[in-house]
């Protein structure tokens, strides 16, 4: 049920921005933007983020949103999570992750990449890669095979193994935290899509599990080392093929109850 919440409430919600970005996202789409040495600007839009494939870098703007999970309203929180995703995400990936970007207004008033004027707003930069090897892709053509899964399985297994344990973390205390951001949010959001009495009976379940049998558990866990800072989106559109190995990217930056978990929630929200 928390990985249906986590789907549905960050996927599904509308969407809260606090900034017009229209004029940077204008400027990006723009092949002279790029230094001349782009032909065509490929734009892919998600809830919280627009990725901007030009030639052969990446450019990712963080949308400016506030919903319960995530703040991005402010040019300074956008900067800071830019940065902390690209340090987050050289943990698996180094050679995709290039560095941070800031968008700046020029002299005649215009926009530029990198330039000497005040930043009007932050990028993370990154290499492009193959689309066709993302791993949803592969599985969608029926190319995930065994030898794929085995690869995947090892990679995900050293990852967790070196990724740092989170003691101090509290999880049972996390996983009701979890909840009661799920709650806000179904308050919030999702009037006349879902029954209020059947996410109140939801909420109600869970709450009662964590403090008895599965709080029990997961603090166990803790204990013995399993809450770690993890991936937090480990989906399969999140994996491709890097020189011939599985790799992991977009882990999350932005919320500690998304990726300071125990390493199974992780593996389940890829299963």
């Amino acid at each position: 049920w928390l990985i249906l919440q986590k789907i549905i409430l960050r996927y599904y919600i509308p969407m809260m921005t606090h900034t017009d970005q229209s004029e940077v996202i204008d400027f990006l789409c723009r092949t002279e933007s790029h230094g001349g040495r782009v032909d065509r600007i490929e734009k892919i839009e998600t809830h919280i983020s627009v990725v901007f494939l030009a030639g052969a870098r990446v450019f990712k703007l963080k949308r400016a949103v506030h919903y319960p999970y995530v703040d991005f309203s402010t040019p300074d929180l956008r900067r800071h999570y830019c940065e902390a995703e690209v340090t987050v995400n050289r943990r698996t990936a180094p050679d995709l992750y290039k560095g941070v970007v800031a968008v700046t207004r020029s002299k005649s008033g215009g926009l530029e990449l990198a330039g000497d004027g005040d930043p009007v707003d932050w990028l993370v930069e990154m290499a492009r890669f193959d689309q066709d090897t993302l791993f949803d892709r592969l599985a969608q053509g029926g190319k995930l095979n065994r030898a794929l899964m085995r690869d995947l399985a090892e990679e995900i297994a050293r990852f967790h193994t070196l990724a740092e344990q989170r003691p101090g973390t509290d999880y049972r205390d996390a996983l009701a935290r979890t909840v009661a951001s799920d709650a806000a949010a179904f308050t919030e959001f999702g009037k006349g899509v879902f029954d209020d009495d059947m996410v109140k009976n939801l909420i109600d379940a869970e709450n009662m599990a964590i403090r008895s049998h599965c709080g029990a558990r997961a603090s166990a866990r803790e204990i013995d080392g399993y809450v770690r800072h993890c991936h937090g989106d480990l989906h399969l559109r999140n994996i491709f093929l890097h020189k011939g190995r599985p790799t992991l990217f977009d882990a999350i930056e932005f919320n500690p109850l998304f990726s300071n978990i125990d390493v199974l929630y992780d593996l389940a929200f890829l299963l």
